[in-house]
């Protein structure tokens, strides 16, 4: 064989393996994994979808401070995750409802392709705002607005509120316990409805003083009322009013009464009287439905994120309990994880 043929032949096999590589790559084999994530070819239509190579921009909206060691805080938490998954990230705090249409169109407008709402009093607003922006993906919390471009997950606050009230119900001595709400929004009327239902799941016999302050950041007005309620015989406190929680925890403390934070780190303002908070991680959410944008699987249906999901949880034990009332309690949550237990949310 001459030199010529064989230089014909090495040129012949370096084309058919090129071909066989690029027919390869466009069948299923593995992504550049320098690619940033959530970036699909050219011509992609879902709503969300970066086609320009760049990595995502996602932007979260929440209407209290990152501070109040509650909702908005694992929020942040949420967004933090998402970022470590590769996406661009920014967040503007203390957003009113009034203004929440604003925030969208800037954001909307500065190339942020997802956008997540941390609050259901956003549902409306949003659902006017976000049909001019049909190539962004909005996800919004505790709503059942979705569509082409939005979806909607339901943290289970009813959940939370029925393990504060069964608690409650095992730890009580006066026989008499108390649920302190913030602004009367779905999540805390859903919350309070579960912790009446989980006091009677333990001992119906248990009387509840139950009120809302109208506030989720009036730290003064919670811890008065809580006050209140310990005056009156209660000595057991829960509270469900983010940054206003810790007036609860505060007057717990200070009136010798037990209470049950919503949030991790509420028991360092109630160091003798804190029992356990129980956590509504709501980042857990958070970084679900990244994912599942990532992954293309995102069904229409409102989606459930409870103790099953693993957004709904109890945190350590802060002061000596009893082992049978632990026990007690992870039968519960346990419960909840294998569907046994229903909350009606019914008026």
């Amino acid at each position: 064989m001459n030199k010529k043929i064989l230089k014909i032949l090495c040129l012949i096999f370096v084309l058919v393996f090129a071909f066989s590589a690029a027919v390869g790559c466009g069948n299923g084999a593995d992504p550049d994994p320098t690619e940033p994530a959530g970036t699909e070819a050219p011509g992609a239509e879902r709503p969300g979808v970066r086609t320009d190579g760049k990595a995502n921009r996602v932007a979260l909206i929440l209407e209290g401070a990152i501070s109040d060691m509650s909702w908005n805080a694992t929020a942040y938490a949420g967004l933090q995750k998402i970022e470590a998954m590769g996406a661009e990230t920014q967040y503007v705090e203390n957003v009113p409802v009034s203004a929440v249409g604003d925030s969208i169109r800037t954001f909307a407008e500065n190339d942020y392709n997802i956008i997540f709402l941390a609050t259901s009093t956003y549902a409306d607003e949003a659902e006017r705002v976000m049909g001019d922006y049909p190539d962004v993906m909005f996800f919004l919390i505790n709503s059942a607005v979705t569509g082409p471009n939005a979806r909607s997950f339901a943290i289970q606050d009813a959940e939370q509120g029925f393990l504060m009230g069964a608690l409650s119900a095992l730890l009580t001595e006066s026989g008499k316990v108390g649920f302190i709400g913030g602004t009367p929004i779905n999540p805390i009327i859903n919350g309070s409805k579960g912790f009446a239902q989980g006091v009677a799941y333990v001992n119906p016999d248990v009387e509840i003083l139950s009120e809302n302050t109208g506030s989720m950041d009036d730290v003064q007005a919670a811890k008065e009322l809580a006050k209140a309620f310990a005056s009156q015989g209660a000595d057991v406190l829960s509270p469900m009013a983010n940054q206003s929680s810790l007036g609860v925890m505060e007057a717990a403390e200070e009136e010798g009464a037990f209470c049950i934070g919503s949030g991790k780190g509420q028991n360092d303002v109630a160091p003798t009287k804190a029992v356990t908070s129980v956590i509504k991680d709501t980042s857990v959410a958070y970084e679900a439905a990244y994912q599942a944008f990532l992954d293309n699987e995102l069904p229409e249906a409102v989606l459930p994120m409870g103790a099953a999901q693993g957004v709904v949880l109890l945190d350590d034990w802060y002061t000596d309990v009893d082992q049978e009332i632990k026990d007690q309690v992870e039968q519960i949550i346990q419960d909840f994880i294998d569907g046994k237990i229903t909350i009606s949310l019914d008026d």
